[in-house]
């Protein structure tokens, strides 16, 4: 987490980008994702962040070629992808938190592969480059997505006495 702190300090812009599976999602879950969502864009008031966006995956990413190839369903999965191969130079992995898995159907005779992504997951970039996914594992501890809203508030109160001084 040092190393993102470092990043975050030095970075000229800061952004957020959380990805949801719905806008919807089952109530429960609801009010994290909002309380998320509100504390991001405290955030990005404070000047924190320069900006928090949302992206709605759904459920699933079909992995086959044809939507693959589509505009939407490609970009889709190349962000996807950047998120879950995140991490090797800071002993860290978003990998276990979004699963591929095999699809099969004897009814219908068909198989398909599916990325399935976290409920929330959200990336902070930093000057463009990707510096952080959550959840995430680093160093053999798990964090969540709320760890990272928690980390953020810390480097802008770090951030913000550097500039005081």
């Amino acid at each position: 987490m040092d190393a993102t702190a470092d990043r975050f300090a030095a970075a000229d812009e800061r952004r957020v980008e959380v990805f949801v599976r719905s806008m919807l999602p089952p109530l429960g879950a609801k009010s994290r994702q909002e309380e998320l969502i509100a504390r991001l864009d405290e955030l990005a008031e404070g000047s924190a962040l320069d900006a928090v966006s949302l992206t709605v995956t759904g459920n699933r990413l079909c992995l086959c070629d044809t939507c693959s190839a589509t505009d939407a369903g490609g970009d889709l999965i190349d962000r996807v992808a950047e998120l879950d191969e995140w991490g090797d130079e800071y002993d860290a992995t978003a990998s276990p938190f979004f699963e591929t898995r095999e699809l099969d159907s004897s009814i219908a005779g068909e198989t398909a592969r599916a990325l399935v992504p976290p409920r929330v997951s959200a990336a902070l970039y930093c000057d463009d480059a990707l510096a952080g996914v959550f959840p995430c594992r680093i160093g053999g501890r798990e964090c969540a997505v709320t760890d990272l809203v928690d980390a953020l508030d810390s480097f802008a109160g770090e951030r913000q006495l550097v500039v005081e001084r």
